[in-house]
């Protein structure tokens, strides 16, 4: 996002239950089988296979993830990252060959201080070996701007429309999925999601498969769990896409063909070949950053890409061409790799200068 690599979260350490000095409480009472915050790397996922099935009538939504993981220890447990998800079941099977053999059920363990669960297995899970985890569960949407959350808008005449998006970064696609909610764990996604026949969905990556009511998108890129996205809606796209709410698609004109200018620029000035096979941009009414770089999916404040010629001033075309470009610039450098906490600073310098320079060589250029 914009304003992302410029904060810094403080975590509040929770005060945490022990039986015996390092083994945390779990809520059921029974010991959980880590103490730390960040996750163990016994445990490597490879691909996550996600239904998620949103009810913009009860603001809730339910949703399955099957996720493939790779064993690199000798290990009993996966504990794996979920907050505010109701777990209702969990199963594993050993793959042999890339197909899942007999299923067999996980007691499931919570942490929420550590916003951790813990999947057990009866079995010990060898080291080398595959599985596929898979989890059901149920959650709200969320009342905040993140996580997957609901969002709306009200039309011309009054009436107020319900849509569902996401913003992840930096830590909380464990609102929407159960995942390995930490950058370095970087894995492909597979997404479907099932929706109302008024609204559409998009997500990373195209759509493969339109069904009645449940769209397939293509498996993404390896990329960290907080640069997934997904959205529900009722918006109309002008097909790089802008999404918008119908009442304003008028606006969109201008961040399109920025878009595609900024887009074309950077491929062609720096060599640099874009990553993906679409992008689409999307104003969301309720949305707290700026704007979030999800790969493929990129989300707007409506005031960060919308553009009226008749009441948008010059600094605010200025405005949405800086911002449009910033977040276009992670796409094509900045999301190739992921930096650890500690590199934070030098990949905003590294970004912020590539903007920068590219701004000066648009403008006086006068392609936009």
């Amino acid at each position: 996002s914009v304003l992302g690599p410029l904060l810094f979260t403080l975590y509040m350490l929770p005060l945490v239950t022990s039986s015996s000095g390092d083994a945390p409480i779990a809520s059921n009472g029974q010991k959980f089988p880590w103490n730390k915050m960040r996750l163990p790397n016994r445990i490597i996922p490879l691909h996550y296979d996600l239904l998620i099935h949103p009810n913009l009538t009860t603001l809730s939504f339910t949703g399955v993830a099957k996720i493939e993981v790779s064993v690199k220890q000798d290990t009993n447990s996966i504990v794996l990252h979920s907050k505010y998800l109701e777990i209702t079941s969990a199963t594993i099977a050993l793959t042999q060959d890339g197909i899942a053999q007999h299923e067999k059920a996980m007691n499931v363990l919570e942490f929420p201080p550590y916003e951790q669960i813990a999947l057990q297995s009866i079995e010990p899970l060898g080291a080398g070996e595959k599985y596929i985890i898979n989890i059901n569960y149920a959650a709200n949407l969320s009342d905040g701007f993140y996580g997957f959350y609901k969002s709306s808008y009200k039309t011309q005449d009054g009436k107020t429309r319900l849509l569902a998006s996401t913003d992840f970064e930096p830590t909380s696609a464990r609102m929407a999925f159960p995942c390995f909610d930490e950058p370095s764990f970087k894995a492909n996604f597979s997404v479907k999601i099932r929706r109302g026949s008024q609204y559409i969905a998009l997500s990373n990556m195209p759509m493969v498969r339109e069904g009645l009511f449940e769209d397939h998108f293509a498996v993404s890129v390896r990329m960290s769990t907080y640069l997934v996205a997904f959205i529900v809606c009722d918006f109309k796209s002008v097909s790089v896409s802008i999404y918008a709410v119908p009442d304003k698609w008028s606006q969109t004109h201008y961040a399109l063909e920025a878009a595609v200018k900024l887009l074309e620029f950077y491929e062609h000035y720096f060599n640099i070949y874009f990553p993906l096979p679409k992008q689409d941009l999307v104003a969301i009414p309720d949305f707290q950053s700026g704007a979030m770089e999800n790969w493929g999916l990129i989300t707007y404040r409506e005031t960060a890409l919308l553009y009226d010629s008749v009441t948008s001033s010059a600094s605010d075309k200025l405005r949405i061409t800086m911002v449009i470009g910033h977040e276009l610039a992670h796409q094509v450098f900045s999301s190739l790799t992921c930096f650890e906490t500690s590199r934070r600073r030098e990949r905003l310098k590294l970004t912020t200068i590539v903007i920068n320079h590219s701004a000066i060589i648009i403008n006086k250029s006068k392609q936009l």
